[in-house]
């Protein structure tokens, strides 16, 4: 039996991509070649498959893979960040709504305190 190496989970899609998610990504990397940048920015913004971006831009197809890579490695490492930074926001929307829970029930019994005390008649107060 063959071992094939782990498949890389893949964060960008091909064509899906702004250039402005591009950019922010990139100034996270060492990626630092124009051309190189702009077959990723073609590839990703566009859907154009990888060797027609890099035969336009005149690099190696394995340069721009690894840039590919690259680019992906640091996208996956943004989405671990994201889901520490979502646990956590459950973790506070869960507080709040515990706390919401326990307001209205503290509402619900002191609605109910007046109501029983709004039907008395006035000749029984006096």
């Amino acid at each position: 039996m063959t071992k094939t190496a782990p498949r890389e989970m893949l964060y960008l899609l091909a064509g899906s991509e702004s250039e402005r998610k591009l950019d922010l990504l990139l100034s996270l990397t060492r990626i630092t070649s124009e051309p190189t940048i702009a077959a990723l920015k073609l590839h990703y913004t566009t859907g154009l498959e990888p060797e027609r971006c890099a035969a336009r831009n005149r690099i190696e197809l394995s340069n721009l893979m690894r840039a590919t890579t690259t680019l992906n490695n640091t996208m996956g490492v943004v989405e671990a960040i994201k889901e520490i930074d979502w646990e956590k926001h459950l973790a506070k929307l869960a507080a709040a709504n515990a706390r919401i829970a326990q307001l209205e029930t503290q509402l619900e019994t002191q609605l109910a305190s007046y109501q029983l005390t709004d039907s008395i008649p006035q000749e029984q107060v006096a």
